[in-house]
């Protein structure tokens, strides 16, 4: 499967990309990162760390400088930190795997453009970087053969809890609502992991733990040590951590993983419900993720990652 990957740099978005990297059929054709659940100077290193671990050095990274209106919190956007000081990342002391010239929204843009069939586009964080590509390179819509996007909240509340907003929308949404609007104003077909579905797979520490005895294998090690990042926000917060991304590409690969519905949605981009996703006869038909299998999700990590 040949795929282009744009994240944004969080702890969930580190273990994505350690799933695709997990699959010896995975074509990854290149990253960019949105400097969104993030701080960007970690988040490029983190990366091409990871990359050269599992041995695949030759992928480019591409860093982006494109800002949404509503950012994350800079708590959150520390965790980038964390995962680039991980002693499992940084046993050589060197980085090998390539870092673009070109911004990570001109990076996704040309690398599309360059591609001669269309591709697999996975996109776990705002929609911004494709935003501005469709804006630019129209032809990019004709690339991708299918978009996979982890974001928005259908029938169930958002994860937003920000002064003058009214807690419906969903943190990737949120940061970029005219994103959303952009990439839903195109013909290119979409299938989204929205809150419904990542919300049934809540991670807990027996799932840590069970990384510990697969730690000679050096993606497994990765994955185990990052997912105990998580420890620290479940004290903090008292709300589950949940395998967002992380779901959303495991399932793009294996899509057995979940079950799915056709769904008529729009976003809102003003107000106190900005960056809501809303189910509507009048909206854009995407694939929506329904139900998960949880204890499937969990085995295939588990198994996957030992590879």
């Amino acid at each position: 499967m040949r795929i282009f990957l744009d994240h944004d740099g969080g702890i969930d978005d580190f273990l994505a990309l350690l799933i695709l990297l997990s699959h010896e059929d995975v074509e990854l054709l290149g990253i960019s990162i949105t400097p969104a659940d993030t701080c960007i100077e970690a988040a490029a290193p983190a990366t091409r760390k990871i990359l050269d671990l599992a041995g695949r050095s030759d992928t480019t990274v591409a860093v982006g400088t494109l800002e949404g209106p509503n950012p994350f919190p800079s708590d959150w956007r520390l965790d980038s930190y964390k995962v680039d000081a991980l002693p499992v990342l940084n046993q050589t002391g060197r980085i090998v795997a390539p870092l673009s010239d070109l911004a990570g929204h001109e990076y996704l843009a040309t690398s599309l453009m360059a591609q001669p069939t269309p591709v697999h586009l996975l996109m776990v964080g705002p929609l911004t970087n494709l935003a501005w590509a469709l804006d630019h390179h129209p032809g990019v819509a004709t690339k991708i053969d299918r978009l996979y996007w982890m974001g928005g909240a259908l029938e169930v509340p958002g994860n937003v809890n920000q002064d003058g907003h009214d807690g419906t929308a969903e943190w990737n949404a949120f940061w970029d609502p005219p994103a959303v609007a952009r990439v839903w104003d195109t013909n290119i077909p979409i299938t989204m992991f929205p809150l419904d579905a990542t919300n049934q797979v809540p991670l807990d520490a027996e799932f840590i733990h069970a990384f510990g005895p697969l730690y000679r294998h050096p993606l497994a090690a990765a994955a185990g040590t990052i997912w105990a990042l998580t420890n620290g926000h479940v004290h903090r917060t008292g709300i589950p951590y949940y395998a967002w991304d992380t779901l959303t590409a495991a399932a793009m690969l294996h899509p057995e993983l979940c079950t799915y519905r056709e769904v008529r949605c729009g976003v809102v981009t003003e107000g106190a419900s900005q960056g809501r996703t809303v189910p509507t006869a009048s909206g854009r038909l995407v694939l929506a993720a329904d139900r998960v299998d949880a204890d499937a999700f969990r085995t295939h990590c588990l198994e996957t990652l030992q590879q």
